[in-house]
């Protein structure tokens, strides 16, 4: 399965409380936290791609970043995480499910003598159909 890599670059919000990095922004909305800066920034990356997942899986569209959106809490240091917003669409695509579905004979014969592979052509039709390609 082709699906592209589609990177963005989000805001972020950290402030350090009480030996956490808190994690947030308003606009996705995400909110998550680490022990470390290292983790906290992973689990805000994390977050991310994961609610791009999910809107995925709901036909949904995927929030952009923001670059002027503000908070209007208190913190310590913005940042940005870059984000694989197709990383866990890539993860779940092992799972193969059969579709039946309907074309004109001729067509049909005309694939089967030149051995198109039916099943690729229509992965691929339906990834740039749901621009993951």
């Amino acid at each position: 399965m082709a699906i592209s890599q589609d990177v963005k670059a989000y805001p972020i919000y950290l402030k350090k409380i009480d030996g956490f990095y808190a994690v947030w922004n308003d606009s996705i909305p995400i909110a998550t936290q680490g022990k470390t800066l290292e983790e906290a920034l992973y689990m805000a990356k994390d977050a991310i791609e994961l609610m791009a997942y999910d809107a995925f899986c709901n036909g949904e569209k995927i929030i952009d970043p923001d670059e002027n959106v503000e908070t209007e809490d208190d913190y310590d240091f913005k940042n940005f995480v870059v984000c694989d917003m197709y990383r866990y669409v890539r993860l779940d695509n092992d799972n193969k499910v059969k579709k039946n579905c309907t074309i004109p004979e001729s067509l049909a014969k005309a694939a089967e003598s030149r051995g198109i592979n039916f099943s690729k052509v229509l992965t691929y039709a339906l990834e740039k159909e749901v621009e993951m390609v």
